[in-house]
């Protein structure tokens, strides 16, 4: 281990490569006098001699791992831990000048590392594994750092991210894949950053498609039409007719899509399948524009997927993501959690962010009671477990040190207790400072701007807590009610002084919540801090539905908070109306979605008169295009009755779909 591997490690990269109850330990012993007795070398070596006689050499060209310590600890010890943290100060006190080598070097990329380098340190078969995944293609999310503090570069892949913690030192490439080092995940990650430096050598984040050959523009085949044509049925037989008897064709096109890797096709079909049962069952969880949203994204990937847009077709289609990956040793910091009351079933979901990747992961609970029983709501389910040995508000309101854990395609966790995988939850200070961008929002317009390039939803990875942040605050304004609407407003101020709202509705199943914000916002457990929630774009700008809020006396998790009155607020009006364009929108949606539940060949004649009405409305908003898409939907449904003709039906089903993406890009883009 070099002096500029020492000086570029932060407490937080040690960690990583360590746990962090070593860190926290030796941080302390160091703060009360207790560090050790440091001396360099000539050959570099940096040796730490303890009290007791422990002695700990972190020794040049050797991982930290592997540096020797006369404590024969066979993993990291606290004693390489509390040297490595003591160094810096003691270059800092030095008399003698820095060596060129501690010097501020040119920026290094690892982009710059050879695949000769990466066979000298890798195991042949996880290379042979990773050139396996670039023979097929795969997509990166390419993040330059400048080694200093926090800011590491990294790249984030379908399954897993990884972390270069010090330069020209692949021995501290820190993956968080179970195997954590000398996975094929690495050259993966390599091969991305070379990618990146030919694309774009000078923003700091950039996507690429790695592939050894030509990049394909269009991806799909047999699965997906086999797919399409199921998805086509259910429009034109509608919900009412389409219910049953269509297990075998699902398993059919569930079981190609699979096959082909075509994960977001698969999920959505699944969902199509999980709608139509409850639909059937008579189940509350049956929703229609629900249905018509995921069969509009249906369409909407199969489109993309044969025609060359912004968005590749790999990632339209997931074809680079795991059915599940297995997690090394992370911390994550709890943002709040969700209840969700369909029926007789309850339903939590908690929101974990990890500092070090910049994502989410949503840990899910359901809860099932019978006709005798009385579903719990807010605190009597807080009071549940939510993980292992932890409730589900001690969750919501905490931190997890866990080992061994399992993450699925769309970010839902798993917690194991198999073996020596451990998971703990201890209480979080409440401080979010650390989190990064963009999981932090410290400038609410730089969000909405990042928003607007995003493509349209229809297109992006279906993930669980995908619009879930935190924000810094700076002020709190007034907090107000809305009897009519039972709902709880405030507007508050980000630290550039940039406004937001949050809103907050009644629901049953978290009968405290309101006054629990109301009570939060208002000093009740300190200066509010931190807001956290699932954030969503209107007419009058980003709108809050919190889920936590960090005060200075801690972290208060909404929806599981008992009953209390918090005091007498000031009274609002309801919120205002839909603006023309969001309302015309609107009616389009609801007017495409009871075609889909009752069938394109079985609307009745009055679907059509209102089919007519609102595309005269779009029309005389100004909405031309879509007008004229509602119009080709009506002159496509009089030829499909006239004619009763396959071609004819398949154009009106994708007719339908023509109109329906317009509306949910328009709708999206307005802030609906």
């Amino acid at each position: 281990m070099s002096r500029a591997d020492l000086l570029a490690l932060t407490p937080q990269a040690i960690a990583s490569l360590s746990n962090p109850g070593l860190v926290k330990r030796a941080q302390k012993e160091l703060e009360q006098g207790k560090g050790p007795r440091l001396e360099e070398l000539a050959d570099g070596t940096v040796v730490g001699t303890f009290e007791d006689g422990i002695i700990a050499r972190l020794v040049p060209g050797k991982a930290f791992k592997d540096s020797p310590c006369t404590c024969n600890a066979t993993a990291v010890c606290r004693h390489r831990v509390a040297t490595a943290l003591a160094y810096p100060a003691l270059i800092a006190t030095s008399a003698a000048p820095p060596t060129a080598e501690a010097k501020a070097e040119a920026p290094w990329s690892p982009g710059a590392v050879d695949d000769a380098e990466l066979a000298r340190v890798l195991p042949r078969r996880a290379l042979e594994r990773a050139e396996g995944f670039r023979d097929r293609g795969y997509l990166a999310q390419v993040r330059r750092g400048t080694f200093e503090g926090e800011d590491i570069p990294s790249v984030a892949l379908a399954t897993c991210t990884v972390r270069f913690l010090v330069p020209r030192d692949l021995s501290y490439a820190r993956c968080d894949c179970s195997l954590g080092t000398g996975c094929e995940h690495l050259p993966l990650a390599i091969w991305a950053f070379r990618a990146a430096d030919e694309k774009d050598p000078t923003r700091r984040e950039v996507s690429v498609e790695v592939t050894r050959g030509a990049i394909t523009s269009t991806v799909g085949g047999a699965a997906l039409d086999t797919a399409g044509d199921l998805v086509r049925f259910l429009l034109l037989e509608g919900v009412q007719h389409a219910s049953q008897g269509l297990a075998g064709r699902f398993a059919v096109a569930r079981a190609g899509l699979e096959e082909a890797r075509m994960t977001w096709p698969l999920l959505a079909l699944e969902e199509l399948e999980e709608l139509l049962g409850a639909y059937v069952s008579r189940a509350a969880r049956y929703d229609a524009p629900r249905f018509t949203s995921v069969l509009t994204e249906f369409f909407a990937r199969q489109r993309a997927s044969r025609t060359p847009g912004p968005v590749p077709p790999r990632a339209v289609l997931g074809m680079d993501e795991a059915p599940e990956t297995k997690l090394d040793y992370v911390r994550l910091v709890s943002l709040g959690l969700r209840l969700f009351a369909e029926g007789r079933e309850r339903r939590a979901e908690v929101v974990l962010a990890d500092p070090a990747t910049a994502g989410l992961l949503v840990v899910r609970r359901a809860f099932t009671y019978a006709e005798d029983q009385t579903p719990e709501d807010g605190a009597q389910l807080g009071r549940r477990q939510g993980a292992p040995g932890a409730t589900l508000e001690a969750l919501a309101r905490g931190q997890v040190l866990t080992s061994g854990a399992t993450r699925r395609t769309n970010r839902l966790i798993l917690f194991s207790t198999q073996g020596l995988q451990r998971t703990s939850v201890t209480p979080q200070s409440g401080d979010w400072s650390l989190l990064p961008e963009p999981l932090l929002v410290k400038d609410v317009r730089a969000l909405e701007s990042a928003w607007r390039s995003r493509p349209p939803r229809f297109l992006r990875p279906r993930l669980l807590a995908e619009n879930v942040h935190a924000f810094a605050l700076s002020r709190v304004g007034e907090v107000t009610y809305a009897p009519g609407a039972q709902e709880v407003h405030a507007q508050l101020e980000d630290p550039q002084g940039h406004g937001f709202r949050v809103e907050l509705s009644h629901r049953s199943v978290a009968p405290g919540a309101l006054d629990a914000l109301a009570g939060a916002l208002t000093g009740k457990h300190g200066a509010p801090r931190y807001v956290s929630g699932e954030v969503r774009r209107t007419a009058r700008g980003l709108v809050v539905e919190p889920m936590a809020l960090a005060c200075e006396n801690g972290v208060v998790a909404l929806d599981v908070q008992p009953a209390v009155t918090s005091g007498k607020l000031s009274t609002a009006a309801d919120a205002p109306a839909l603006p023309p364009l969001a309302a015309a929108l609107s009616e389009v949606e609801g007017c495409l979605a009871d075609a889909v539940h009752q069938g394109l060949r079985h609307v009745p004649p009055a679907w059509s008169t209102r089919l007519d009405t609102v595309a005269s409305r779009a029309r005389g908003l100004g909405l031309k295009r879509l007008a004229e898409d509602l119009g080709a939907l009506g002159a496509a449904l009089a030829r499909a009755r006239a004619s009763g003709a396959a071609g004819d039906e398949a154009a009106l089903a994708e007719t339908w779909a023509s109109a329906a993406l317009r509306t949910g890009v328009g709708h999206e883009q307005l802030g609906g």
